[in-house]
This record gives structure tokens, sequence and C-alpha cells, in this order.
């Protein structure tokens, strides 16, 4: 069984050592790429970034999300997210030296990666979930999954946590936790410096006058898709076509986000829990 890993990093400018860096296990043909969206460009340069690759989008503003794709051509297929998607604030890009990846292997990486990740705390931004696994088989299989292992350790080396979305009960009796304002019926805790909506709170689609506000539907849009997923992922069960219950705890980086969840519509979170805003003013 092993115990340590070694990690191999580059950093291909010195200058922006936080926001562009190679990494690789010595061991493994597999080759990371981590950037920010800032530094894009330089990495469609470097050496083997246009290969076959399954590639992550991740966000940590209001709550955490991660867009998980393929690509036959690496990075160029990353460039035309900047136009369609801008939630994104960093990517890792994961290909293989000698592109042994073919296109099964990225539509299994992608479909596992998927699955994977709906059953963590990170908030899902793909429209399609991949319910139905990729036609693969035997022989492949071992090859594919040892390669997903691989790569969910070189993910959770650049600090992307793949812890379950529940937490137990012993850990939540340690932590502090904050009602919503009647009458909603929900309940957050803190926890290491994030805002997690417990289980047994009543989540809401969004109101359907959202959909006129200022910001062209967007707010509609996302918080529909993040009920959706709630519900589809199993996280939550349907009340009513119009509510949920949460069964597992989901965690968020600001307050205002679970608070939107819960009511429909946009809320101040230190106003929406009770006593929050006093714990803030005393100093969290």
């Amino acid at each position: 069984m092993i115990t340590n890993r070694t990690l191999m990093l580059h950093f291909p400018d010195a200058h922006h050592a936080t926001s562009l860096r190679i990494f690789q296990d010595p061991t493994s043909q597999i080759r990371g790429f981590y950037f920010k969206k800032s530094q894009l460009s330089k990495v469609e340069s470097l050496d083997y970034a246009n290969n076959h690759a399954v590639y992550f989008l991740f966000s940590e503003t209001e709550e955490s999300s991660v867009y998980i794709g393929q690509s036959i051509n690496g990075i160029k297929r990353i460039k035309s997210h900047l136009r369609e998607k801008d939630f994104w604030q960093f990517g890792i890009l994961l290909v293989t030296d000698n592109n042994t990846f073919d296109k099964l292997s990225i539509d299994y990486l992608e479909y596992y990666f998927i699955q994977a990740f709906s059953k963590t705390q990170y908030s899902l931004e793909n429209q399609d979930l991949r319910p139905i696994a990729p036609n693969v088989n035997v022989f492949n299989l071992s090859t594919l999954n040892s390669f997903a292992s691989q790569i969910q350790f070189l993910l959770e080396a650049m600090g992307i946590s793949f812890k379950p979305s529940s937490s137990t009960e012993e850990e939540n009796k340690r932590d502090e936790s904050f009602k919503a304002k009647s009458p909603h019926q929900a309940s957050i805790r803190l926890q290491d410096g994030k805002y997690i909506l417990q289980a047994n709170s009543l989540i809401k689609a969004p109101l359907d006058r959202t959909k006129g506000w200022s910001d062209g539907g967007n707010f509609f849009q996302r918080s529909k898709r993040r009920y959706d997923q709630l519900i589809e992922s199993g996280k939550a069960v349907s009340i009513d076509e119009k509510s949920a219950k949460l069964i597992d705890d989901v965690e968020f980086n600001s307050p205002s986000t679970p608070a939107a969840l819960c009511s429909g519509h946009s809320q101040n979170g230190w106003v929406f829990w009770e006593g929050l805003d006093e714990k803030r003013k005393k100093g969290i």
C-alpha cells in the first residue's frame, strides 16, 4: 500500500508561479497544467498541452463549482470557454506525455469525474451529468480506473478536495448553527471558514419573477440549475414542483448563496440567518 508520493513541479514563468505551473508524478506519464484564466494563452505554447485531455474549470466565489470536460486537442478546447462560460477563475488540464489517452479514455474520465464530483461539496456546472457510463470493455476498465486514481491524486495535490458532501454528527456538534428567519425552514453552520447548509433544510426553486430581473435571467438560470442538480445528484428530495428537502449538507463560500437557495430569490445572507451578523460584528 502506497503511503507517500512524490510530485514534480515546474514553473514556466517564475514571475507567475502562483498562476501557472506544470506538475507530474515521476512514475506516471500523466502531466497536469494548473493555470489561472489570465495565463490560458501561455499554456497553449507548452509541450503536450494540445494532446488528448480531460480538464476541470473551477470557481471559488459564492460557492465552489466545477465544470468537467474533455478535448481531443487539449487546451484549444478550453479557449472557447472564455466566450461561453465566465464563471471560472482557474483550470487544471490533464494529458499524457505520449498521448496515450484516446477518445474512449477521455470520454470515460469525463464521466468518472462528473460522478465523483457530484458526491462532493462542489456544484457541477455541467448541463449533462452523464448518468450512463460509456461502453468500456473489462480489459480497458482497469487501466482507465488506474488513470482516474492517478488524476485524483494530482487534483488533490493541487488543493482540490474530494471530501464527501456530508459531515459526521460528531463534527456537526462542534460547530455553531444559525437558523433562517421565519417562515423559512433551514439552518447553516460555520466550519473552517465555510457556510454549511445543513441536511433537512428546505430549498426552493427560483421564483418565476426572477426571470425578468435586470441581469438577463442569470440568477434564475443559475439557481434553477443548482436546485435541479441537488435533486438529480441525490443530495435533495423533491417535496413538490417548487421545493425540496436536503438530505446531505452542502457547502458554500458565503452566507448569501444558501439564503437565496432557501428563499428562491436574492438575499443578504448576513441578515437572513438569525444571529450571523451579530457573530460577524464580534469577529467570526
